[in-house]
Formats: C-alpha cells, sequence, structure tokens
C-alpha cells in the first residue's frame, strides 16, 4: 500500500533511477489515460517550489494527454518490471490499449491523475509551466544528432504535489 512521504524527505537513487533505469510517465483519468517509458527527466527546486521536469516530443501519444490534462505522474518500478517497461517504450497507446496492461493496476488520485499500484515510487504532479526545446539554443551542437527530423522535446514543469511509496 502506497504512504506519503514528505516531499523535503523523498529519498531515492534520482541518478540511477532516472539515467541508467527508465519508468513510467502516465497523464489522463481513470476512462482516458495513457503512458510511456521515459529515460530524461530532472528534479529540482524552482520557484519557490519542488519540481519536476518531463521532456516528451510531440509525436507520442503522451503528448495529447499531457497537452489535455493538468496533472500527471512518474512512476518508478523494481526491475522486475523490465518488461513492462520495455513494452510501455516501444508500443504506442496508437497501437495497444495501454489502458489495461497486464501486470498493472492503475489507480486514480482525488481525481486528479492516475498512477500504478505496482510502482514502488509515483510522484504526482502538477503543470505549472512548459516551454520548446530550440534548436538555435543548444551550446552543445552535438546534441542536435538526437533531433534529424527537428521533433524537438516540450519540456513540462510539474510542481511536485505528492510522493507515494509502496513500502513492503
Amino acid at each position: 500500500m502506497h504512504k506519503p512521504v514528505d516531499v523535503f524527505n523523498f529519498n531515492i537513487p534520482i541518478f540511477s533511477e532516472i539515467g541508467k533505469k527508465s519508468f513510467l510517465l502516465a497523464c489522463g483519468s481513470m476512462n482516458h489515460h495513457n503512458c510511456m517509458t521515459v529515460g530524461w527527466a530532472g528534479l529540482g527546486y524552482l520557484w519557490r517550489k519542488p519540481m519536476v521536469f518531463i521532456y516528451v516530443r510531440p509525436q507520442r501519444y503522451t503528448y495529447q494527454f499531457m497537452e489535455q490534462y493538468d496533472y500527471f505522474s512518474l512512476n518508478f518500478f523494481s526491475d522486475l518490471f523490465a518488461d513492462i517497461l520495455q513494452l510501455c517504450g516501444t508500443k504506442s497507446g496508437r497501437e495497444i490499449n495501454k489502458m489495461n496492461i497486464p501486470g498493472l493496476t492503475v489507480k486514480e488520485i482525488a481525481g486528479q491523475t492516475i498512477y500504478y499500484n505496482e510502482a514502488h515510487t509515483a510522484i504526482i504532479c502538477k503543470k505549472v509551466y512548459y516551454d520548446d526545446l530550440k534548436a538555435e539554443h543548444f551550446l552543445e551542437k552535438s546534441f542536435l544528432n538526437l533531433y534529424p527530423s527537428n521533433d524537438f522535446h516540450r519540456i513540462y514543469y510539474g510542481e511536485v504535489l505528492k510522493i507515494l511509496q509502496n513500502n513492503p
């Protein structure tokens, strides 16, 4: 069962969870949601608030959900869920129904967004700002090789409202 954790006492190896592993970005309601595997994100403190910075390309199906809904969640899993993360990172919600992924139980939090019961950590966020990456702003030009189609990520800034952890 997930229990709230004080945001300022939150402690997981974040560079390992984000940089070496992947996690699920989820957005929507119980009846209309999608998720995608993500490997790029940031956490920090901005505008006197704890924040998440998440990146989504415009051609991703989840992009539509991020545009439509005001809340989203980041869901971190144990290595036992590697196959599910692989599936959600290689198949689009346009191809498969990600609302009913075997092995994942969808939960809704206060009508804001969904998260997954099997996640060891779920970070619930409210969108507060967005911007698009721009080619002319890259000081390290080699990063532009990641965008051969000029399909630059949109960055969503989300205020961290709640962190839920599942303590076995």
